[in-house]
C-alpha cells in the first residue's frame, strides 16, 4: 500500500478542472481533466485532450493576426498558434509567443501538477460537494492513461470522504480498472458503438476490449452508468440506441444516460488548427431526446 505521503507527490498532466460541473454524475463535482486518450472519436468533444504532451491552443476570434507571436518564437516557428504536425517537435513551449501575443490568443493546455494539490483543492470544496450529494470526478481525455495519477487522486479523495467518480471510455488493460475500481465510487462508462467495425471505422480502435472490461466491472460488483454521446448521423437512431441498451442489459449495466450532442464542440478544432470535423451538426430536440430514452426503457 503506498502512503499517503508517497500518494500526494504523484504527479500527472491535466487541462483543466471545473469546480462547479453539473453533468459528471451526482450532485455538484469538481471535475479533473486529464490529458491523453487513446481514441480518436470522430466527434471528440475536446480535441486539446488527445495529446498526452501539453501544447499550445490558438484562440482564433481574439487573434488580431498582428504577427508578434511569430516574431517572438525562437524556434521560427512561423505560426505558433497553428503549429503543423512537422513543427511541434520543435516547439519548446517556452511561452515567448504567449508572452508577445497582446490579445490572449495563445494558450498552453496542459500543466503537471501533484495529486495533493487536486485533493487539496477537493477538500476545500468539500462543504459545498457534500451538500449537494457531490464530489470529484476524473475525466479526460481519458484517465487510465495516467493511471498512477488518476489512482493517487482518487485514493486521497476517498481517504478524505469525498464521493469519487472516473468517466472512461474503457480501453485499458483490466489490471488498470481492476486497481482504480478499489477507490472509485461510481464509474461513467462510454458506450459509443455496439459494433466492432463501425467502433473502429469512428475511433480508430475495436470494441472488444471496451466490452470485456464493462463486463468484469459489473460483474465485480462496481456501480457503473453507461453513457452515450449522441452523435447525428451516426448512433443517433432508434436501431443504433435499441442496439446499445441492449448490450448494456446483457452485461448486466441497470442505468443510461444518454447525452446530446454539443454544437459548439466544433470550435475547440479551431484552436488546433483543425477543421470541424462534423460541420453544421445539430443538437437532438427535446422531442427526440424522449423518443430515445424511450427506446432504452
Amino acid at each position: 500500500m503506498t502512503a499517503p505521503g508517497e500518494l500526494r507527490e504523484v504527479t500527472g498532466t491535466i487541462f483543466d478542472i471545473d469546480q462547479t460541473a453539473l453533468h459528471d454524475g451526482p450532485g455538484v463535482r469538481m471535475t479533473v481533466y486529464l490529458k491523453g486518450c487513446p481514441l480518436r472519436c470522430t466527434w471528440c468533444h475536446s480535441p486539446e485532450s488527445q495529446a498526452r504532451a501539453a501544447e499550445i491552443v490558438w484562440y482564433e476570434t481574439r487573434c488580431g493576426h498582428c504577427g508578434a507571436c511569430v516574431e517572438a518564437c525562437p524556434q521560427g516557428i512561423r505560426r505558433p498558434g497553428l503549429i503543423a504536425p512537422e513543427d511541434r517537435a520543435r516547439c519548446t513551449l517556452c511561452g515567448a509567443c504567449i508572452e508577445a501575443c497582446p490579445v490572449g490568443a495563445l494558450e498552453v493546455k496542459g500543466r503537471e501538477v501533484t495529486a495533493g494539490e487536486i485533493a487539496d483543492a477537493a477538500e476545500r470544496l468539500k462543504p459545498f460537494l457534500a451538500r449537494t450529494g457531490g464530489g470529484v470526478t476524473i475525466t479526460g481525455g481519458e484517465p487510465t492513461m495516467q493511471p498512477e495519477f488518476a489512482h493517487a487522486i482518487a485514493s486521497l479523495c476517498r481517504d478524505a470522504g469525498i464521493h469519487v467518480a472516473l468517466e472512461t471510455c474503457g480501453l485499458a488493460p483490466w489490471e488498470t480498472l481492476a486497481r482504480l475500481a478499489q477507490v472509485v465510487d461510481l464509474w461513467l462508462y462510454d458506450l459509443k458503438l455496439p459494433d466492432s467495425a463501425a467502433h473502429e471505422a469512428y475511433t480508430g480502435v475495436t470494441n472488444e476490449r471496451i466490452i470485456a472490461n464493462l463486463r468484469a466491472l459489473v460483474a465485480g460488483g462496481a456501480e457503473v452508468v453507461a453513457r452515450v454521446p449522441l452523435i447525428p448521423g451516426v448512433n443517433d437512431t432508434d436501431e443504433a440506441v435499441r442496439a446499445i441498451a441492449e448490450l448494456a442489459r446483457g452485461l448486466g449495466v441497470e442505468r443510461i444516460e444518454l447525452l446530446p450532442f454539443n454544437p459548439a464542440t466544433g470550435g475547440k478544432y479551431s484552436w488546433l488548427g483543425l477543421p470541424d470535423p462534423l460541420p453544421g451538426a445539430q443538437r437532438q430536440s427535446v422531442e427526440r431526446l424522449a423518443e430515445l430514452r424511450a427506446v432504452c426503457r
